[in-house]
């Protein structure tokens, strides 16, 4: 289990990561991604998330964007995200006071439900909680975002083209938001002139031999 050096404060943002046991693949298909998707933003409300798999691919999170299902007050605001295929990244907004930790408690246990029963295992499918970073500078809270959303550049069919990568908000940040409402990016595009502005910041991390996070 990670420790935390501060607790989750209203108004503050997070970097959050999470990594599976022993490398196993979280993400085998895409049918394991749109799964988690679901999950994500059917999660992000007070209220029990539905049994997903009465619906199919991403029709859950479709009657949401559209008004069709309100699930209720939202816990997080959702910022960035890119799914991985042994772990994930997303930058959450704290809505109340501790209201990440409810949660990711509600998406990590959901998916890991999925998991197990899915490929017939047992025991547990992340390596700890997860784990949190403070962004506590406006700074910090673009360079995460332009963290995330080049994390992909390593893997060759999709070096310098993370912005195609279907499972991560890049593409939703330079060109059409797909996830609508459900998607809280304005706290990072407002800070540039255009997208293409943003897209711009987020290739000079590309060349920074020191660009983490």
């Amino acid at each position: 289990m990670s420790t935390r050096q501060h607790t989750f404060a209203e108004d503050n943002y997070y970097h959050i990561y999470a990594h599976t046991v022993g490398d196993m693949p979280l993400f085998r298909n895409k049918r394991d991604h749109e799964r988690f998707l679901c999950t994500l933003f059917t999660a992000n409300a007070y209220d029990d998330i539905p049994r997903l798999e009465r619906f199919s691919g991403l029709n859950q999170v479709w009657d949401i964007k559209n008004g069709k299902i309100t699930p209720g007050d939202p816990l997080v605001d959702i910022a960035c995200f890119c799914l991985m295929k042994t772990h994930f990244h997303l930058i959450l907004g704290e809505r109340g006071n501790a209201n990440i930790s409810k949660f990711m408690h509600k998406l990590m246990v959901s998916f890991a439900k999925y998991i197990n029963i899915k490929y017939e295992r047992r025991g547990h499918v992340f390596e700890s909680k997860f784990h949190s970073k403070l962004l506590d500078s406006n700074e910090y809270l673009l360079r995460a975002s332009s963290y995330i959303h080049l994390n992909t550049k390593d893997m060759k069919e999709w070096h310098r083209r993370e912005y195609h990568y279907p499972w991560s908000t890049y593409q939703d940040y330079i060109g059409t938001n797909r996830w609508g409402v459900l998607l809280k990016n304005d706290i990072i595009l407002s800070q540039f002139k255009n997208k293409k502005e943003y897209q711009e910041f987020v290739e000079e991390g590309r060349f920074e031999d020191d660009y983490h996070i």
